[in-house]
């Protein structure tokens, strides 16, 4: 599967809604997503963006249903069973399958023809320092001693159009990884996805354990390997069938100002902008017509609850089964609880 399967298959079920009439990339596309969300609507997939050629599709992940579809299971199964599946199937981790090449590599863009904003990148909420190109963007990222690679959804600021602003969390698996590279006093190569196998969204969201990668989490879970192609100017998988990928390195003495943001606990981040280490990007390809997904992330449910409910009740699951405890029933994290990081299970 990928984004435009997943589009397709929504389609077909009635879990998405095309939106013809032109909308505008500041402000007005999130607030029509948000307002659809608080509602339970479906999938949107907005065909006119001003300014742009290309679509844009949000709330991918809002409801259990679609996240039933994104895991090839019928779109009435609950989000218990969801769960119950994802422990039953990544027991046997199957690494990714290389191939020459995939539909990201339809167009090439390098040197003075790299522009971020040459994509539909919204502003979300009235106080964010700018246009945020990842909200569901996947970063990808490799440990420089061991080689192992790690998929994380960190929020991405364009602060230009060759730069992304970061946040990577102090302890999270890409921080690791980029303490290590300024040990070393090299910059870190990473790529940034957007679409692709829908899965990667829920992957980058996942708490996996260290050292463990996801693309081959996401292989158990499609039952098959994911297929990856080499990068243009970085050593790193880039998942055969994203629709844009961002090529760059992180400096990591380097800082510019990011933020704030509206982040998943209903709160800005911050009053102002704070010094955080940067993507610089040296190379973007794309599918043709490229369709750009985001989340309102904000205050629940939304996209960042659903699949953190839904990733953080699996992992939790296999921990318990894993200390061998009995008579576990079910494990279930409530979306809304994402907010504050509660879990709670039975």
């Amino acid at each position: 599967m990928d984004l435009r399967d997943f589009i397709s298959l929504s389609e077909k079920e009635g879990e998405l809604k095309r939106i013809k009439q032109e909308v505008d990339w500041n402000l007005e596309m999130s607030h029509i997503a948000k307002l659809n969300e608080e509602r339970g609507g479906p999938a949107l997939l907005f065909e006119k963006v001003k300014g742009y050629p290309n679509p844009v599709i949000s709330s991918v992940c809002t409801a259990t249903s679609r996240l039933a579809l994104i895991m090839s299971m019928p779109k009435a199964t609950s989000l218990v069973e969801l769960m119950r599946e994802w422990v039953k199937r990544t027991t046997k981790k199957t690494p990714p399958k290389w191939v020459a090449s995939g539909p990201c590599k339809e167009n090439v863009m390098k040197g003075d023809q790299v522009d971020l904003l040459k994509f539909p990148v919204p502003k979300v909420f009235p106080k964010d320092g700018g246009r945020f190109f990842g909200t569901t963007a996947y970063t990808v990222s490799k440990d420089p001693e061991t080689g192992w690679l790690n998929i994380g959804v960190y929020r991405l600021q364009v602060l230009d159009g060759k730069t992304l602003g970061t946040q990577f969390i102090k302890g999270k698996h890409a921080d690791l990884m980029l303490q290590k590279h300024k040990a070393l006093k090299k910059p870190m190569p990473v790529i940034v996805g957007i679409g692709g196998d829908p899965l990667f969204f829920l992957m980058g969201a996942a708490r996996l354990p260290a050292f463990e990668s996801e693309f081959e989490f996401a292989g158990a879970i499609r039952g098959e390997p994911v297929e990856v192609v080499k990068g243009e100017t970085v050593d790193l998988p880039i998942p055969a069938g994203a629709e844009i990928v961002i090529e760059g390195e992180v400096d990591p003495e380097a800082t510019k100002p990011e933020g704030p943001f509206g982040e998943y606990t209903g709160y800005y981040s911050g009053v102002g902008s704070t010094p955080r280490n940067f993507i610089k990007v040296n190379c973007i390809t794309h599918r043709t017509n490229p369709i750009f997904w985001f989340t309102t992330v904000g205050r629940a449910v939304t996209d960042t609850h659903m699949t953190m409910a839904l990733t953080y009740g699996a992992t939790l699951w296999q921990e318990l089964e894993a200390m061998r405890i009995p008579g576990i029933k079910a494990v279930y994290c409530p979306p809304e609880a994402q907010e504050d990081s509660l879990l709670s299970f039975q």
